[in-house]
């Protein structure tokens, strides 16, 4: 009797840990650039390492111009340990929104930026979700909580990088 009641306790738990959780971030900013600016500063892969500062070397894998299909890599900082993601651009509207999802990473993720011309700059929207199951999803809270300051963060270094390289700041 006793090893059945175990049984049904594993099983209940096994069962807990495979709900999926879902992280959402969602931030906006406003930077005192032109929109094309801004889209154009983001629409290179190049400069991820520069405004993130987690993020160690992105690139792109594929061939031509940023598009839909776009293919690339990032590897990036996570809680002091190097993550290598692939991804993919599976939207992309030039100086209006680009959206990407993982292809191959520990996490699956999606995410996006959407650019709006305001008075006085652009604002930027960027979203970012993932899905975890396992330990991952159980720690969905504490990384929804670092990872929301890591994006305010980095929007926040963003936004100084491209105000400051305006001509004549």
């Amino acid at each position: 009797m006793e090893l059945l009641a175990q049984q049904a306790r594993f099983t209940v738990i096994k069962e807990i840990i495979r709900i999926p959780l879902i992280m959402n971030i969602s931030h906006n900013i406003v930077i005192t650039r032109p929109l094309k600016d801004v889209a154009a500063y983001l629409s290179d892969i190049a400069n991820d390492s520069v405004w993130q500062e987690d993020v160690l070397k992105s690139a792109v894998t594929s061939q031509g111009p940023l598009g839909k299909g776009t293919s690339g890599y990032e590897i990036r900082s996570v809680l002091g340990f190097p993550m290598r993601t692939e991804w993919i651009v599976t939207l992309y509207e030039p100086e209006k929104r680009l959206l990407f999802a993982s292809t191959n990473s520990a996490v699956p993720y999606e995410g996006s930026m959407e650019f709006e011309p305001v008075e006085g700059g652009t604002r930027l929207r960027y979203r970012f979700s993932t899905k975890a199951e396992g330990i991952a999803g159980l720690l969905d809270p504490l990384m929804e909580f670092f990872f929301g300051f890591r994006f305010r963060a980095n929007l926040e270094n963003l936004k100084t990088i491209l105000e400051k390289s305006r001509p004549g700041a």
